[in-house]
């Protein structure tokens, strides 16, 4: 945005359709400049300092190639899953809750959970349907039920992610 005002400022013209003026492109020049200095320090204002601010329910959505640093006082009690219901392949007829048993082994009791699907281990009641993988989890003693799901699964390595982080 901001080298699009600057080229208003310096031009003045564009195709006969902008005409600023005098004080219009003076106004373009500075409010380009404040732009493109306010992108800047966005861009190279991040500092260590402002990770370990972040509450640790934000932590978890950094990208991994990111560093956040946590102090060890800010340890915040987690909070843990509690399965409702795990079905596989609901869209082909299979029976609801047909995975809960498997799904509550890996993430009860967890704050977060990432849920690898392997249909080796699922009830298959149709194998030439391609199947979905849907999750209903608790938080705590919350009565919210949250949910989860992936309508197309590949096979290989797909994962669901639980969480009660935040």
């Amino acid at each position: 945005a901001g080298i699009l005002f600057l080229m208003i400022a310096v031009l003045g013209k564009i195709e006969g359709k902008i005409e600023p003026g005098r004080i219009g492109r003076i106004g373009a020049a500075i409010l380009g400049a404040v732009l493109i200095v306010i992108g800047l320090v966005m861009q190279y204002g991040e500092t260590p300092e402002m990770y370990s601010k972040l509450p640790p329910n934000l932590i978890a959505t950094i990208q991994p190639n990111t560093v956040a640093v946590v102090p060890a006082s800010a340890a915040v009690p987690v909070i843990p899953i509690k399965v409702v219901s795990g079905t596989y392949g609901r869209n082909c007829n299979a029976k609801a809750g047909n995975a809960t048993a498997q799904l509550a082994k890996t993430c009860d009791g967890q704050g977060s959970c990432d849920f690898v699907i392997d249909p080796a281990t699922l009830e298959d009641p149709a194998p030439t349907c391609s199947k979905d993988f849907a999750a209903e989890w608790r938080c705590g003693d919350g009565n919210a039920v949250y949910s989860a799901a992936l309508s197309a699964l590949s096979g290989k390595n797909d994962k669901l992610r639980l969480s009660c982080a935040g």
